[in-house]
This record gives C-alpha cells, structure tokens and sequence, in this order.
C-alpha cells in the first residue's frame, strides 16, 4: 500500500538537519541573545524600581523628619517671640509709668510752687493790709513792715 522510499527519508533528514543548523545559527543564537538581554534589562528594571522605592521611602521619611523639625522650631520661634513681646510690652508700661510719675511729680512741683506764690502773696496783702491799718490806727509811726514782722511773731 504506502511505498516508503528510505532516499525520501534520508534526504528529508537532510533538510530537516540543514534548515535546523540554519535557524540555529541565524535566528536561534541571536534570538536567545535577545532574550537573555530582554532579562537582564527586565531584572535591571525591577533592581532600579527597588532602588528608586527605597530611595522615595528614604526621601519621604527626610521630608517628614524636615517638616517636623520645621515645625519644632517654628513653634520654638513663635515662643521666643511672644517671650520678646511680653518683654518689650513690660518695658513700654514701665517706660509709661515712669513719664506718669515723671509728670505727676511735676505737676506737684508746679501745684506747691504755685501754693507758695499764693501763700507769699496772701502773706504781703496781709503785711499791706495790717500797715494800712497800723498807719489809720497809730499814724506814721509804725509803718514799716519790722514793726509788723515783730507784732506777728509774737
């Protein structure tokens, strides 16, 4: 029935081996050397992900730590500000304080002044007073202001 030729065989043999050793070494060996280069870039991008994971984690964890410390030293600033502001404030009411008393004092010394003024004055209409007396009273006599001196110290 099937007549099988062993030259047929042999020489498809042939073929297969050839076209075999063709595709191995054309496309086979250059295409396993694609591959092998497709792995090691893939593994270097999985190694670089890794990297730039750990360099994003290691960068995050610095901000964190920045912004806390930021955070410590502003409120440390808005401490020492307050501080210096309630210094400066104690220092503007002293400084009020003082120009109060300052003027209070003068004001004193101006309100005693003027009572001494006073007093001298009401002393010499007096003096006019009791000479103008003496002199209707006594005459000429005992007018100057010695004799007067002398009456209102006794």
């Amino acid at each position: 029935m099937f007549e099988i030729d062993p030259w047929l065989v042999v020489a498809q043999i042939l073929n297969f081996l050839i076209m075999f050793f063709i595709f191995k070494k054309f496309v086979s060996d250059s295409m396993s050397d694609l591959v092998l280069e497709r792995k090691k870039s893939l593994e270097k991008l999985l190694s670089a992900d890794f990297y730039y994971d750990e360099k994003i984690k290691n960068a995050e964890k610095q901000r964190q730590e920045i912004l806390d410390k930021a955070r410590i030293e502003s409120k440390e600033y808005v401490n020492q500000s307050q501080e210096i502001a309630s210094i400066k404030s104690q220092e503007l009411i002293q400084k009020a304080n003082s120009d109060v008393m300052y003027i209070l004092d003068s004001w004193k010394k101006e309100v005693e002044k003027e009572r001494v003024d006073m007093l001298e004055e009401i002393e010499e209409s007096a003096l006019n007073l009791s000479l103008e007396l003496n002199k209707k009273l006594f005459g000429n006599t005992c007018q100057n202001s010695s004799f007067v001196d002398k009456q209102i110290k006794k």
